[in-house]
Parts: C-alpha cells; structure tokens; sequence
C-alpha cells in the first residue's frame, strides 16, 4: 500500500513538474519573440526616417497598442469559449501570422517629409508585422488562464507565471545588443526569429494539450465566479501605476538617444529595466516589498531631476544614474500594482487596464507631448505626477483616488498652460504664474494625509518652473525652441566681448554661432570657422577644382555658405523641416540669406533625396548629419557609400564630420573607405590659440575620403591630415549590421591614440 501511495506521489509531482515546464517554456519563449522583434524590427525602420530617435518612441507605441489588442482578445476568447475552443482559435491566429514571415518592411512605403511621421511609421508596424506580434502578444494572459483551469494547487494564483514571461523578455532584449547585434545580420536575425516562431506554435499545442488533460474537475467555464468586486477606482488605479513607469520609459529614453545614437543598444536599457521590476514583483516571494521601496521617496524623485537635468553635460555618468533611479520609481509603481492584482477570474480585465496605462504613457510621449511641448518636457512632469500619485501612505479609498486624479490633472493642465503661454513668447513671470495658478488651485482642493507633503510639491514645482529663468541668465536667452520628431532644436541669444550673438542647440549638444554684428554676421564659427576642419577640407578639393558641385549632407544653422562662390553649385539635404525654417529665417540665422548663391535645399532623408542628384556630378559630399551626439547609423553604411560615390565623380572626395562625445565614428568611416578601395585620412582640431574669436571655434574631427593619388594631391603638406588605424572593436556596417557598442568600447582609447595632437607653431 505504501509503495502504491509513493508511485502515485511520484506520479502525480512528475505530471505537475511536467505541466509547469511546458507551461512556463512556452510563455517564456513567446516574451523571447515578442520582445526580441521590438529592437529587430525597429532598427528595420531606422533607415526610413533618418535615424531618429523618436522612431523607438513610436514603434513602442504599436507594441503597446498591440499588446493591449492582443490582451483584449486573451480576455474575450476565454470569457466565451470553452479551453478547446480558446486552442483551437489561438493556434488558428498563430498559423496566419507565417505568412508575414520572414519579417521585412513592406514594400512602397514612402516616407512623408512633413508632419505625421509618427502616424506613418506606425501604419506601417502594423502592416508590416502586426499580425504575428498580435497573435503573440496574447500569450501571456491566456496560457495564465490556461494555467488556472487546471487541477494544481497553485493554479488560483497564475500570476507567477508572468514573472516567467518578462524573464524571457529581458534576456532576449539584453542579448539583442551583447550577442545578435554585433554576431548576426539583420536578414539572418529574421530568419532565426522566424524558427522560433515556429517552434512557438508546437509549444502551445503541446500546452493546450497537457491544459485539457489536467482540468480542474466539477469546474464549469464560463460561468461568473465569486470574486472580490472590482470597482472603477481600483480599475483607475491600474492604469495610473502603469501609465507612470511607462512614460517615464520612453522619457529616458528619448534622452539617452538624442544624445548618443538611434541604436538598441540605448532603446534596451529602460525596457530591460522596466521589465526586471515585473520580474521581481509577480515573482511568488518578491525581493522587496512596497513599504521598503517607499522608504526612498522623495528622494529617488530630486535624484532623478538632478541626475537628469543638472548633470546633463556627463552624458555617461547621467545615463547610468538616471537609469538608476528610473528602476526604482518603476519598481515602486509595478509593486503598488501588484499589491493591488484581483484574484484569478479577473486576471485577463487585470492585464488590459494595465496594458492600457502602458499605451497611455506611449502615446502621451511619442505623439501628445510633440504637439503641445516645444521641448521634452514630459519626463519632468511624469516625475512630478509619480512623486505626487506614488510614494505616500497605500491607501486606496476613493478621497484617496480623487486627490491624486485632481493633482494630476492639476499638474498636467498647469504646465501646459504655462508651456503654451511660453511657446508664444508671454513673459516668463506671466505664464508661471498662470500655470502656478491652476497647480495650487488643484493642490487646494487634494485631501492630502500629510500637510508636508504638499510643501514638498509646492518646492519641487517651485525648482522646475524657477530653473528656467536662472537659466536663460546663465545660458542665453530663448529666442527660438522647437521640437519635431527629429528633436529639439533652440536658438539662444548671449552675450559676448564681440557684442550680442546667436547659439544654435540640437538637443544637449552645441552646433553653431553667429555674430549679430552686421560687420560680422559673414564669419562662419564652431566646426565651421575659417581654418577648422570643414575649412581645411573644402579648401583640400579646390586645390584640384577651384569650382565645385557640393552636396552638403546636414543644414544646421547654414554656416557652410560663407564658403560658397559664385560659380560653385552647392545643394543642401537637410531631413527636418523645422531646421530648415529657422536657418532661413535671418531673425536667427543670416548665413543663407547673406552668404549662399541661390540656395537649393531639400527636405527629406539625404539616402533617399540624394537620388535626385545626376551621377558622377558632384566633386565634393559632406556628410554632417548628427543632431545632438546622436548618429544616423544608415548614413555610414556600406550601402550609403555605394550611393555617395554613384553621385560623385571620378576624382571626388567625401568628408564626414566624426566628432562626437561618447563614440568612435571615425573607426566606421576608415573600414567604409577601406572596403570601397578607398584612401582616408583623420583630422582632429582642438587648439585654436591666437586665432580671431578662439574661444568659439569648436573641436573638431572628420575624415576625408577619396582615390589616394586624390588625397595626396589635394591635401599637399597640411600636416593636419593623418592616416588613422580603425579600432579592431568595429567591424564593416552595412544596412544589414551594425553595432554602435563597440564605437563606445573604442572611444576612449582611440582619442588617446589621435586627439593628443595641437597645430602646428607655422599655423
């Protein structure tokens, strides 16, 4: 009899270990694809908008849209359908994704030039790969209700099981840039997601199965089951707690990619991190609890201003104490929504409203903040709404719920009055007063449990909205700010011993000035000023050709005009239309009024408006196209240099401007060069000593590339120009490669190798 009892233990402990593994293999393998598309599929996308950062703010905007569609249809096949039904449907849904497969983008999809790219990229998802990333992104919640059905003793709390699902996405998105990156090509990437896609399909067959086999018995489907009632205030509550860690997301985001690179390997960061707090809040025994993490609070809020914001200029240092303190503010939301998960029956209505506040926070990021901000003023005021909603007492009564919707909206309304009011030229004092007004009014009206709280709020707000005027003291007066899904770009007025001038930002990063002195608006300064590297390049191809066709890859403010000649032909490529109105518009900038000869300038990607320029026409392409220190990986390509030397002649050259703060652009161009059977030669200028208006000139780096015979003629006895060694970190990119990590693995030590250099004493 006892020999009867342990075969039957051991039965049925084998029977539930199996049950477990197929269940947890097969949502652990769905999140892999789901999460590992997300990179893939985007960096497909790259190409067509420039490389803009906002690209990976709006592609997370059709995943979290299709999340929640693929939640919504979780919840409704299995509220109506029998087990075998919900199967049969789901693998059904499952087989019609295979015919997207292998993924690519869809052919003849032209991008727009103005206005609603973000509308176009992501139509262009969704016809693209939404039907398979629908049909997975509803594994999660189903094969969790599967997993309830069944005869275990854990089956009345799945929710483990998630914790399951976002360990299977972290590790895919963490070895997309470590592993499949810098191994794989993009074509081979598809085709390995394409067999996973497959062996997917087995498993959930497989799952169902073993699903049916272990039903729990007398249990009837589809009938209403006694549960705790779930009020529209608790329903509130779970989009808020996910609308906050998301936004906050893609706030971080968009600043590490406008400073560094459109590239996963900065897009993975904030989406691992944010996965790993669901791992550790859905895991059985958490790590920490809500009460510990609060503990933090508000400090983790000031430190993520401070890292943010005041610390901006160390780009490295910020990033990684910005990610920091990010964590923990999402570890805190997704606690506080876990504390607050329904019981079983209503797991899948749990997962919607969640997946709702998730697209709330994309689309308030990447499509609502664009249009009302003229400056990336959202991830602050997500801080503040989280500091205001999160870290006090839990309690969740309605005055409770009411207080934080009336802060919210308080602080959202406010600041938007205020940033309206700015973005018309209001005096300062005037609009925060009026954004003020609205904010105490909301804070007046909160039932706040402790009066130190609201002076907590009153002082941060105070900080946000008096930094700006300090600011404008320090830095220069705003005379122009404006934001597109490019980024950012300002026109600041300062002062100088050489009276009033301009300054030209693009996101964190300075790229031009202008004297406003009519005697000395001609003089082209920063990268561009009289002996720098552009000036030393432009005057290596007049040696050979005194007038010459230039495609000027990059607009900025216009300051390359001041090198034109009458008889040259110059054409501009510049991909965001705002740039171009204000390089036009004299109030900011004069040099193309003043300098250029009938300037053409065209508005669009320079890899696809490029096209329009004759072959063999041009005897010079300068490639300038970074906005902040971000990079247009599709412009330093293989397939790219194919298209620059189709457009230039015989005996032309290229120059591509390499400086950069963080990255080795110019190991890149050289393996380019090399493998066009091109020469190349490295400039680096630095010390400008002695030289009219030094202290703005700015440091700079580029590569001249052409036919050596070319460049040894052209470039004679400068001795600027030097033969540079490509770190053995970067390898060849192509559109089917590349890997901005290992430009950040050679940085340092190839600017120790070749930025140590000053000019010569005959200069």
């Amino acid at each position: 009899m006892l020999n009867e009892n342990n075969i039957t233990l051991e039965t049925k402990t084998s029977s539930r270990l199996a049950l477990v593994s197929i269940f947890t293999v097969s949502i652990f393998l769905s999140a892999s694809l789901l999460f590992s598309v997300q990179p893939l599929f985007a960096k497909l996308a790259l190409p067509l908008l420039g490389g803009a950062s906002n690209v990976w703010n709006t592609a997370m905007i059709f995943f979290q849209g299709s999340l929640l569609l693929g939640y919504i249809y979780a919840h409704l096949i299995s509220k109506y359908l029998p087990l075998i039904g919900q199967a049969v449907v789901h693998i059904l849904v499952m087989l019609v994704g295979v015919f997207f497969l292998p993924l690519a983008i869809s052919s003849g999809w032209t991008p727009p030039t103005e206005g609603v790219q973000a509308f176009w990229l992501i139509a262009l998802f969704g016809v693209s790969i939404g039907v398979p990333f629908f049909a997975i992104s509803a594994n999660a919640p189903l094969l969790q209700h599967w997993y309830s059905l069944t005869n275990q003793k854990d089956a009345k709390d799945p929710y483990f099981l998630y914790s399951a699902s976002n360990a299977g996405s972290l590790l895919s998105l963490c070895l997309y840039p470590i592993v499949f990156e810098p191994l794989f090509r993009l074509q081979e990437q598809t085709h390995m997601w394409s067999l996973g896609y497959f062996g997917l399909i087995a498993c959930l067959l497989a799952t169902a199965i073993y699903a049916q086999r272990n039903r729990r018995e007398n249990f009837v489907e589809n009938v209403k089951e006694i549960s705790k009632p779930v009020n529209w205030t608790k329903r509130g509550l779970w989009v808020l707690l996910a609308f906050l860690p998301s936004s906050l997301m893609l706030g971080l985001t968009s600043h590490m990619t406008n400073n560094i690179a459109s590239a996963p390997f900065l897009w993975v960061a904030p989406l691992a991190l944010y996965l790993l707090t669901f791992v550790i809040v859905f895991a059985a025994k958490p790590l920490v609890t809500t009460q510990q993490i609060g503990r933090l609070f508000p400090a983790v809020i000031f430190a993520a201003i401070i890292f943010g914001f005041v610390l901006k200029n160390f780009i490295i240092l910020s990033i990684l104490l910005s990610l920091l303190t990010y964590f923990i503010i999402a570890l805190m939301c997704h606690s506080r929504l876990v504390d607050n998960r329904p019981d079983a029956s209503r797991l899948t209505e749990f997962y919607i409203f969640m997946s709702i506040g998730g697209v709330l926070g994309g689309i308030f990021n990447a499509l609502i903040a664009p249009m009302i901000f003229n400056g990336t003023y959202e991830y602050l005021i997500v801080l503040l709404l989280t500091y205001a909603a999160v870290p006090r007492e839990i309690k969740n009564g309605p005055k409770r719920a009411k207080s934080i919707v009336t802060l919210a909206l308080g602080a959202i309304i406010g600041f938007g009055l205020f940033s309206v009011l700015d973005s018309f030229k209001t005096p300062f004092t005037v609009a925060a007063l009026a954004g003020g007004v609205v904010f105490v009014y909301a804070l007046s009206r909160v039932q706040a449990e402790r009066k130190f709280a609201i002076a907590n709020i009153i002082f941060l707000c105070g900080f946000v909205f008096g930094m700006p005027p300090f600011l404008n003291k320090v830095m220069g007066k705003t005379q122009l700010q404006s934001r597109s899904f490019f980024g950012v770009i300002s026109v600041k007025a300062i002062e100088t011993p050489y009276g009033l001038m301009h300054r030209f930002d693009h996101g964190d990063t300075i790229h031009n000035y202008q004297l406003q002195d009519p005697a000395l608006r001609k003089i082209p300064l920063a990268y561009y000023s009289n002996g720098n590297s552009f000036d030393r390049a432009l005057q290596a191809v007049r040696r050979k050709h005194p007038h010459i066709n230039l495609a000027m890859i990059g607009l900025g403010a216009g300051a390359m005009a001041c090198y034109e000649k009458p008889e040259d032909d110059w054409t501009y490529f510049e991909i965001d239309p705002e740039v171009v109105k204000m390089a036009k518009n004299p109030a900011y900038f004069s040099y193309l009024s003043e300098c250029s000869f009938e300037s053409d300038i065209r508005i669009g990607d320079a890899r696809l408006t490029l096209q329009g320029l004759p072959d063999n026409s041009q005897h010079m392409i300068i490639v300038d196209a970074f906005s902040s220190d971000s990079i247009p990986t599709h412009l330093v390509t293989r397939e790219a240099m194919a298209l620059y030397l189709e457009k230039l002649r015989e005996d032309g050259m290229m120059f591509f401007h390499t400086s950069n703060r963080v990255m080795d652009v110019a190991s890149v161009i050289v393996r380019l060069a090399d493998d066009a059977g091109l020469a190349s030669r490295y400039i680096s200028l630095s010390d400008f000593e002695g030289q009219d208006y030094a202290e703005f000139h700015g440091p700079s780096r580029g590569v001249l590339v052409g036919r050596i015979s070319d460049l040894d003629e052209s470039i004679g006895n400068d001795t600027h120009w030097v033969k540079y060694e490509p770190s053995h970190h970067v390898g060849l990119w192509s559109d089917d490669y590349s890997s901005v990590l290992s430009t950040l693995l050679s940085a340092k030590a190839q600017r120790k190798k070749y930025d140590v250099r000053k000019q010569p004493e005959d200069d």
